[in-house]
């Protein structure tokens, strides 16, 4: 391995089969309905697919002679003891690990194409065994991705996320009420929510809300409200855009009962009346590996 990574620690998910079926032992009522036996069978696939792909993962680690540790991604780890992340999993798993991130590097490896979405991950279970052997000659580089600083009143340490993050009301079908400047522009919106995306996010939701795709190392903010409400001859004029570097992103929650989802569902924060929301890049960015 490259000398730069003498601790490894291998991240991985457990499937939804495991969690729902195995462990869970989720039990379907009695149904002939087709598309039930169809579902269980996606699930099985998916299953199967991905422990493959993780055995295989270990399996090459090991034929390279590469030490690690080995966890299941909702376990607490103290990530600062190991030099190199590797996720074995889909983005989930990817974003998960970068939120406990520091100083460290990462690659994602996506264990089940078929079913699972891997637009952060480099790695697959058919170019795994040559990404190793580059980065264990050192063939390869490490990209900074911008990610997003979060300071929100009343949480005490800043978060940072290299996704995206959706601010609304707590309860999704109720409105989302705040106000929110960028640059000299501020404005009252009424909404379903906002999205904020970090460059690494921009390919996810803020882009089906009609964002734009940015390179993941551009240091860059996007914002895009969603479905802003017109009534009383609204007229709006912060309905999406790109901040570039310096500029910060601020907002002030109008809801009794706000939230602030980050990097999907596993983390959120309380967003309530009257707290302010500060986004800014982040000083510290993620360190992805990317072959050269």
């Amino acid at each position: 391995m490259d000398k730069r990574f003498k601790k490894v620690l291998l991240v991985y998910k457990k499937s939804a089969y495991s969690i729902y079926f195995m462990e869970r032992k989720i039990k379907f009522a009695a149904s002939k309905r087709a598309n039930l036996n169809n579902e269980m069978k996606r699930f099985i696939k998916a299953h199967d697919e991905h422990y493959s792909a993780l055995k295989e993962v270990e399996r090459i680690l090991r034929k390279y002679g590469i030490e690690y540790h080995k966890r299941y991604r909702g376990e607490k780890v103290n990530y600062a003891q190991y030099d190199l992340i590797l996720t074995v999993g889909g983005d989930g798993t990817f974003l998960e690990a970068s939120r406990k991130i520091r100083g460290q590097a990462i690659i994602g490896v996506n264990s089940a194409p078929s079913y699972s979405v891997g637009q952060l991950c480099i790695g697959n279970v058919i170019n795994f065994e040559r990404l190793i052997r580059k980065v264990t000659r050192g063939e390869f580089e490490l990209t900074l991705w911008p990610r997003l600083r979060l300071v929100v009143e009343g949480h005490v340490r800043p978060v940072d996320c290299v996704n995206d993050i959706l601010v609304c009301h707590s309860n999704p079908a109720a409105m989302s009420r705040y106000y929110i400047q960028a640059g000299k522009v501020k404005e009252e919106q009424r909404s379903s929510g906002l999205w904020i995306a970090a460059p690494a996010g921009s390919s996810g939701a803020i882009q089906s809300a009609g964002g734009k795709r940015i390179a993941p190392w551009a240091k860059r903010i996007q914002y895009m409200p969603r479905e802003l409400y017109y009534g009383f001859n609204r007229r709006y004029r912060l309905t999406g855009g790109i901040l570039r570097s310096q500029q910060k992103l601020l907002m002030i929650s109008l809801m009794r009962s706000g939230m602030i989802f980050i990097d999907g569902t596993h983390l959120k924060l309380n967003f309530p009346f009257n707290a302010k929301l500060t986004v800014t890049l982040s000083p510290n960015p993620l360190r992805v590996v990317q072959l050269t």
